[in-house]
């Protein structure tokens, strides 16, 4: 993925380093991983994170918050002793809360110490055993955190993950240093920025879940007003770029720079394995983020497929407002409501349906082959729950993670079997209008456009996880209803064919430019 060191000591001290890690690996407890969040960074990925930083400073202050062992720190080291002119001084910050990596991470720095004074580099270090998040969200004697910006030139980290509760300590400290977000990894993410001097540099490996999503709006917010995207790189497979601790998120590593004006362009880039050949592209830096957006989206296009598909479909004329047509999460959430649901329908239960209940763009209710329950009461306790009869589109919430598609739809008439309300299961979104049901041509149409693979492929430019919340639904933009309509008429009775709906999708969307 980058260039390999041409400095012999810079060579020897990451061998030493991943040396460690290996042995250090097998050692950690499940138990530990989870309780910290945190994985330990391979080789390739801390070399190539390490290559991204493009200071030529003299000094060079940089901060490594959950160091672990230290990987990260050597690795820059590393990099920094293989750059013409190399700095002068090195001084490095290093938090780790966890102490059993104490020690291992005083050797790593004991032996980046050693290469910078075989290569006349002075290197200072400090090594800080105490939670990141609460060191940083207060003033201390010294001054050396909150309020302290401008104190790192450069921040490199592989945060914990890890959901924060609203009522935990480090949601409440967050919110001390002015940072709104339910996620630990970005948590630390914003701290790193505002440490930053002006134009300092900042390099992350974390999960792709911020670059969409209600839940990390205020932080894309904020972080996006002070730090400008120059690199973004995806690994294409959830399951290589930590393969040794078998994580499954999607990842994705950022190079950014503490300046309100950003580039023209962004650098992606995108790599199935840390080891593998990395494609990359520069890309209008309004295509990454676009500036009439509020939720401030992410929008990663890789390759050509993908920013053809995109511009396709930002030119349709349509959103779900426009449409008359709103989207939201099934009502029914199967444990709340267990002492109501039954196995199969009786003479007092409304339909209820599941993602089981997907067969080929339309639902299969009720069906011998799922083991969830058919049918709920109908009684004043689930009243709420259910919604009119009527024609709706269904889009499943959650796909598996390696499933060919991320977006999959179907339609739901009450006409095809009971006739009375019917509930959605909470692991579907519901297109309706108004609490009502769709027309039926126009409800056809629309689950056309959502099962064509250029929605589909337009929808992973932003969401790079298997979820598929109601407002990624609502960002998107819609052909008109005229469209919709025309390709229901189009559409094939088959819907079970994708290339016959992607034909009648984009012949629809094509002879109305």
């Amino acid at each position: 993925m980058t260039r390999p060191l041409a400095n012999p000591h810079a060579r020897q001290l990451v061998h030493n380093v991943e040396e460690i890690r290996s042995s250090l690996n097998g050692g950690i407890s499940s138990v530990k991983r989870c309780q910290y969040g945190q994985f330990m960074t391979p080789l390739p990925i801390a070399c190539f994170m390490a290559s991204l930083f493009r200071t030529r400073r003299s000094i060079v202050r940089v901060l490594d918050p959950g160091a672990g062992f230290g990987s990260l720190t050597a690795a820059f080291v590393a990099r920094m002793l293989d750059r013409t002119p190399r700095p002068e001084r090195i001084e490095t910050t290093a938090f780790e809360i966890d102490d059993t990596l104490i020690s291992p991470l005083n050797q790593v720095l004991s032996l980046c110490k050693q290469a910078c004074e075989a290569t006349g580099i002075v290197l200072t270090t400090a090594v800080f055993q105490q939670d990141y998040i609460a060191s940083s969200a207060y003033e201390t004697p010294t001054g050396l955190f909150r309020g302290a910006e401008g104190l790192y030139d450069c921040a490199i980290l592989n945060p914990p993950y890890g959901k924060i509760r609203t009522t935990s300590d480090a949601r409440r400290n967050l919110r001390k240093a002015g940072i709104e977000t339910s996620n630990i990894y970005a948590g630390f993410m914003a701290l790193a920025a505002q440490q930053l001097r002006r134009d300092g540099e900042f390099v992350s490996i974390t999960p792709r879940s911020f670059c969409n999503g209600l839940y990390f709006r205020r932080f894309r917010q904020s972080f996006l007003a002070t730090m400008s995207l120059r690199h973004v790189h995806v690994f294409d497979s959830r399951k290589e770029a930590f393969k040794d601790d078998q994580v499954l998120q999607e990842t994705v590593i950022v190079y950014a720079t503490k300046s309100p004006k950003p580039p023209d362009s962004v650098v992606l880039s995108v790599s199935e394995k840390p080891q593998a050949e990395m494609h990359a592209r520069n890309v209008p830096y309004e295509v990454v983020i676009r500036p009439e957006d509020p939720q401030q989206f992410v929008h990663l296009v890789a390759d050509e497929e993908g920013e053809k598909a995109v511009r396709y479909v930002s030119q349709l004329p349509a959103h779900l407002s426009t449409l008359g047509i709103e989207v939201s999460t099934g009502r029914v959430v199967d444990f709340r409501a267990r002492r109501h649901l039954r196995a199969q329908p009786g003479s007092s239960t409304a339909p209820l349906v599941y993602p089981a209940h997907f067969a080929g763009g339309r639902i299969s209710w009720p069906n011998g082959h799922t083991k969830k329950p058919n049918a709920i009461e109908m009684n004043k306790d689930t009243a709420d729950l259910l919604v009119p009869p009527g024609v709706y589109v269904l889009v499943k919430r959650f796909t598996a993670k390696e499933e060919r598609r991320r977006v999959v739809a179907a339609v739901y008439d009450s006409a095809d079997g009971a006739q009375g309300p019917v509930g959605f299961e909470n692991h579907l979104n519901y297109f309706h209008r108004a609490g009502q049901g769709l027309p039926t041509d126009l409800a056809k149409g629309l689950s056309l456009f959502l099962n064509s693979t250029v929605a589909d492929i337009c929808f992973r430019q932003f969401s790079g996880h298997t979820q598929v919340n109601a407002l990624d639904l609502r960002i998107l933009r819609y052909p008109s209803k005229q469209q919709l309509l025309a390709i229901a008429s189009k559409g094939p009775q088959d819907t079970t064919s994708q290339q016959a709906i992607d034909a009648v999708v984009e012949h629809v969307l094509a002879a109305s430019r």
